[in-house]
């Protein structure tokens, strides 16, 4: 499909002008260090197997002759934890003579093993404690699967609600191959059933040869209303937002939960792919990247969107004599996470305002962070959303912190038409001169 509203930066020399061009042409995305179609699937080494037969082995010399679908995931990463019914279903579906699932995670085996326990996975789960699989394969972003034939080569980078038990199947009878580095082949429609894709969507495609390569790209375009939603964040400033509604792109673009959008005129319906990518050498702060999404979001969706603070109920986060206790500092060089999927809430390695973050994003109101906590901590608790009542019990058994609800000016992005603000701007009286 293509974009309603494809806006690129170019800058053709280093003190040339920056052009801006609009287009109705869409440019694809460099695949970065992911493995080609048709090329050999790097070695696997897995620091432990779990959920395999005893004596089983993971390495392709073992596995020749199968299908293999690698998935590449967390227990932290609310999409794959989506996702995991869906191939469950296909684990079920498929003969397991043919097909293997393994789900690649690189944390602690301790935290897998647990996360197993309340969660049902079929298939193998292979732990990467060392991440010496996913550099090898390139992976950056999750939820990412990578289907590899019984020959050991790859045939397809995608995301796991693409996959379909027609697809591979047709994998595994020879019917799409990806030989010499080619794109996957097409199954011949002579073939039953006659409904078979070429292959699922694709996470990322490469961009094909162009005379002058753009350094700023920033597209806006329409998805069916069946778009799957995920958002893919690839090496540099590289991003993909796919399926998306406006307020949700809105959210994203501006880092702020969906909940301070102040709306002053209806947002436009249905859904839509935002695609960016940014290879300048120079400047390249995040703020100024942001523009140039907010800007995609403001012209493509014709809306006008300025900061505002509003004074409004919101819950504060403050802390007690037990909180003291409870959170206890734990060392900054681990990597970070915060997220609320599904009535749970889970801060790794974060701050308080991380953890308001999280909780704002659960109660889907405003939560201040006015506890006065330094450092970084773990979090994990589970609440209804928009239950403020059960969020504030355990809370305070977890952490020891209280949540109140008071007043407090709350900085908001105020969104609204371009059309209702020009009709409201010619509707006030003129002064006299």
């Amino acid at each position: 499909m293509q974009p309603f509203a494809t806006i690129r930066f170019r800058t053709l020399c280093r003190n040339c002008l920056l052009v801006f061009i609009c287009t109705f042409l869409a440019g694809s995305l460099s695949a970065g260090a992911l493995p080609e179609p048709g090329t050999p699937a790097p070695p696997l080494q897995f620091t432990q197997l779990l959920q395999a037969p005893p004596g089983a082995r993971a390495d392709w010399a073992a596995l020749r002759g199968k299908v293999v679908v690698l998935e590449f995931w967390a227990t932290w990463c609310g999409p794959c934890v989506a996702s995991m019914p869906h191939l469950n279903q296909l684990v079920a579906e498929l003969d397991p003579a043919k097909f293997q699932f393994i789900s690649v995670d690189d944390e602690d085996l301790k935290v897998v093993q647990e996360f197993l326990t309340k969660r049902k996975m079929a298939g193998w789960a292979g732990i990467d404690t060392t991440k010496e699989i996913f550099k090898r394969f390139g992976v950056i972003s999750r939820p990412a699967t990578i289907i590899v034939n019984g020959q050991g080569r790859v045939v397809a980078v995608t995301t796991p609600e693409s996959l379909t038990a027609v697809y591979l199947i047709a994998v595994a009878d020879g019917k799409i191959a990806a030989a010499g580095g080619k794109s996957v082949k097409s199954v011949s429609m002579d073939d039953k059933p006659a409904a078979i894709v070429a292959k699922p969507p694709a996470m990322m495609t490469k961009a094909p040869e162009t005379p002058v390569k753009p350094l700023y790209e920033v597209s806006l375009s329409k998805a069916p209303p069946d778009a799957q939603s995920w958002i893919y964040t690839g090496p540099g400033k590289h991003r993909i937002l796919n399926g998306k509604s406006a307020g949700e792109l809105l959210a994203i673009a501006y880092s702020v939960p969906k909940d301070r959008l102040f709306l002053t005129s209806p947002l436009p319906e249905g859904l839509y792919t935002l695609s960016a990518v940014w290879s300048s050498p120079e400047g390249n702060d995040d703020q100024h990247f942001a523009s140039f999404i907010q800007a995609a979001i403001a012209y493509g969706l014709n809306l006008r969107i300025q900061p505002k603070t509003i004074t409004r109920k919101a819950y504060v986060l403050k802390a007690t004599e037990a909180s003291k206790r409870l959170l206890i500092p734990q060392p900054a060089i681990r990597m970070s996470k915060r997220d609320y999927w599904a009535g749970h809430l889970m801060v790794i390695n974060g701050s308080a305002d991380d953890l308001a973050t999280a909780l704002e994003d659960g109660l889907e109101a405003p939560v201040v962070n006015e506890t006065g906590i330094e450092g970084r901590f773990d979090a994990e608790l589970e609440f209804p959303a928009k239950d403020a009542d059960a969020a504030k019990a355990a809370l305070l058994k977890t952490t020891g912190l209280e949540l109140i609800q008071e007043d407090r000016p709350i900085q908001m992005i105020e969104v609204s038409s371009r059309d209702d603000a020009k009709k409201q701007g010619e509707a006030k009286p003129q002064a006299k001169p």
